[in-house]
């Protein structure tokens, strides 16, 4: 019987049941990780990056509703454009965002443990669904938190723990 029932990811949690692996992920999610990965850590400098995502997502906004006003249409819809290219890409490329993966469906796990500051450490997870192979990328915590390192090899060995090998 496997230990590990759930983990941490980048905006929520995975939790196992006995022939599924539900992916319960949500933008309050997120916000809360933020704030108690970063703002509730005792290094200032972990204070800082969350005050930097604070100013990021003002300035984005700001910069939004500045480019409404001003009827910036060609600007706006460059950066719409763009964001559209980045998921049909994606989405051609494989990936998908399932709430359920049954268990059995599952063909292969990878791992990849990110680098500080370049890359966030994340789980691939391989699944047919109707005769269609896709992915799933799982996002975990970032390696700048307290539990980053903690998060990574707790997905890992909950996979592990049900049979899969992870690469």
């Amino acid at each position: 019987m496997p230990s590990i029932e759930s983990f941490k990811t980048k905006r929520g949690v995975v939790r196992f049941t006995d022939d599924a692996v539900l992916v319960e992920e949500s933008v309050s999610e997120y916000a809360r990780s933020l704030y108690q990965g970063y703002w509730q850590n005792e290094r200032w400098g972990r204070k800082t990056i969350f005050v930097g995502y604070v100013f990021g997502l003002l300035f984005a906004v700001g910069w939004l509703a500045s480019a409404i006003h001003s009827g910036d249409v060609l600007l706006l819809a460059g950066v719409l454009g763009l964001l559209v290219v980045l998921l049909v890409v994606n989405y051609v490329r494989g990936f998908r965002s399932p709430d359920r993966i049954s268990l059995d469906d599952i063909e292969d796990v990878s791992a990849t443990r990110g680098a500080k500051g370049l890359t966030r450490s994340r789980l691939v997870v391989t699944y047919t669904d109707a005769g269609s192979t896709y992915k799933c990328r799982v996002n975990l915590p970032s390696l700048y938190t307290d539990d980053g390192d903690a998060a990574f090899e707790r997905a890992v060995d909950a996979f592990d723990e049900r049979g899969f090998d992870i690469e």
